[in-house]
């Protein structure tokens, strides 16, 4: 098979010794069968033909023990290969999702986290039955087939080569349907991976679905798309469907005319009876794994194709190997500056941010306002590179950040972005999510700085109370208050609030924002807020106009000199 997915093989180190035995017992279980249909022979010679009393005692207890050392045969090899199967699988599950946790944010902007899920589950899923019982079946009915045929031409050579005459084209059909099946496939996991993506999307949205009443929208888009798929589905049932009729009707046609042959043969004392019927029974006992090869043969074509998306997201290389530094940043962040930076993200022809040109210090409060889709959240997610600029230099402590490595790097800085996260677990855990070895008076003072510890010990129990995937039994401001303290814990010298506080009551906001700004006297805190009653008092603004610097000032500087600026404060501070 010209691209078969033999990388799958390096999932099985370690494992050799099982191997040989699942493969000894294959060989014992085709063995055995094969000799069964040439045993026939002796059973009708001996019984029906001789009459020999010592045989006929005889025949049973080798009838038995042959079938049992078959059975255990059989166990041993099905049971083994189930085994490592799914330990290939549980083995590429994990790989798979490890590279999706470190591929570059670019992908995400590419591909839709449905098809990832889709490639994580539902195509391994798929090559879990490959691997586990597809490739076994496969090599033993290629064994079985081998002997069988074996013993077709020992009894007969003449019989044997008019019976497997139909071989040639049986093995065309293969081919024929299994280059079909293969690209049926690709096209189904594809429509499933939307399906998927339908799926995901609704679940996390369903607030939002629910309160917009577009719940019949959602459904239809679902229904059409997983009819799609149930399409794509059917085309491969279809050829599939098509096979073992058209090689049981070649089999009937050949078997038909050997009966006739053969027959005529006995009749002229050229054959005898246990010869013929032993052949007929190999013969048809051949038929039966060679059939079951081209199904073999079209899940393997399945899998071959759903191996080779999964391939693809193996190959990608992650942000580590792109864009890994080779220092520690090991000393304190005193500075950042971008100097000329330009933006834009992968596809799009517009720059998001232009000629930009700033400058952070220790010490400071700093706050970037300006209109929806200005560049602000852009412009802070260059700093922990998840994102790189096309043009311009980003500098820490006057170094070019890239010189960093990746993980130093964001050690460094704290994000609290307006997608509040919140990881399935405990109110601890997931405050201490970034630093699992903090102790409990660590955990228990950045959320009272975060303003939630008053909140947490009100739960039933407390720090360890369970609250849900996203935090649905949270509040907004819960949720954006557990993100905050997370931050904290993790004491950064570089803290960014991304719309932090948008869901908190003006009371407790402004004691969050006390409590943060005593915190971070000496380090760098940026803050982005459409609310500007929280930042007029920052030591910088920064305000940003279709992705360029506009201004840069304290408040009173931006108001007598910005216009933009007065407007939006005139318009805010009115209300």
């Amino acid at each position: 098979m010209k691209r078969f997915p033999w990388w799958l093989l390096s999932y099985l180190e370690g494992s050799g010794f099982l191997i040989l035995i699942a493969i000894v017992a294959m060989f014992i279980n085709a063995g055995v069968t094969s000799y069964l249909a040439y045993f026939v022979k002796n059973i009708v010679n001996s019984v029906f033909v001789n009459k020999d009393e010592e045989m006929i005692r005889l025949i049973p207890f080798i009838l038995v023990a042959l079938i049992l050392v078959k059975g255990i045969a059989f166990f041993t090899n099905y049971y083994i290969m189930a085994y490592l199967g799914q330990v290939v699988i549980n083995r590429l599950r994990e790989d798979l999702y490890e590279k999706v946790l470190r591929l570059p944010m670019e992908k995400f902007l590419l591909e839709s986290p449905g098809s990832l899920i889709s490639k994580i589950i539902n195509d391994t899923n798929l090559l879990q039955d490959f691997a586990s019982r597809q490739i076994a079946t496969f090599l033993r009915n290629v064994l079985t087939a081998i002997g069988l045929i074996a013993v077709v031409f020992y009894q007969d050579f003449e019989l044997a080569f008019i019976g497997l005459v139909a071989l040639p084209l049986i093995g065309y059909l293969i081919s024929r349907i299994g280059k079909k099946i293969k690209k049926y496939t690709a096209k189904m996991q594809d429509r499933l991976a939307v399906v998927t993506g339908h799926l995901f999307e609704g679940i996390k949205n369903i607030k939002e679905i629910k309160l917009l009443g577009i719940e019949e929208k959602f459904s239809t888009l679902f229904r059409e798309d997983n009819a799609k798929y149930f399409k794509e589905f059917l085309k491969i049932k279809k050829v599939e469907a098509l096979y073992p009729p058209a090689v049981e009707l070649l089999a009937s046609f050949i078997v038909g005319f050997l009966i006739f042959y053969g027959g005529m043969r006995i009749v002229e004392g050229e054959l005898t009876a246990g010869t013929f019927f032993s052949f007929i029974i190999a013969l048809i006992m051949a038929y039966e794994p060679v059939r079951k090869l081209g199904q073999n043969y079209n899940k393997i074509q399945q899998s071959v194709a759903v191996a080779e998306r999964v391939k693809e997201i193996l190959d990608l290389p992650d942000e580590y190997e792109l864009k890994d530094g080779r220092e520690e940043l090991e000393s304190s962040v005193r500075k950042v500056e971008f100097r000329d930076i330009w933006f834009r993200y992968p596809n799009s022809e517009r720059f998001t941010l232009k000629n930009v040109s700033l400058s952070f210090e220790a010490g400071k409060k700093y706050a970037i306002v300006g209109k929806t889709g200005s560049g602000k959240s852009t412009l802070v997610s260059l700093i922990p590179r998840f994102y790189d600029p096309e043009r311009g230099e980003l500098l820490i402590n006057g170094r070019d950040i890239r010189n960093f490595t990746l993980k130093s790097l964001r050690r460094k800085i704290g994000v609290v972005s307006q997608d509040i996260v919140i990881f399935r677990g405990t109110v601890r855990e997931n405050i201490a999510v970034g630093k699992p070895s903090a102790s409990f008076e660590e955990i228990v003072e950045a959320a009272k700085v975060a303003c939630i510890h008053d909140f947490i010990v009100s739960l039933p129990q407390k720090y360890d109370t369970v609250i849900g995937d996203g935090g649905i039994q949270l509040s907004g401001g819960q949720r954006q208050r557990i993100a905050i303290a997370r931050a904290v814990l993790k004491n950064p010298d570089i803290l960014i609030l991304d719309e932090a506080t948008s869901a908190l009551d003006s009371e407790t906001e402004a004691a969050v924002q006390r409590a943060l700004d005593e915190k971070f006297k000496d380090r760098i805190l940026i803050a982005i807020a459409h609310r500007l009653s929280t930042v007029i008092n920052s030591d910088s603004i920064i305000f940003l106009r279709e992705g360029e610097v506009v201004g840069v000032g304290k408040h009173q500087e931006l108001y007598e000199s910005l216009l933009d600026y007065r407007k939006l404060c005139d318009i805010q501070f009115s209300i």
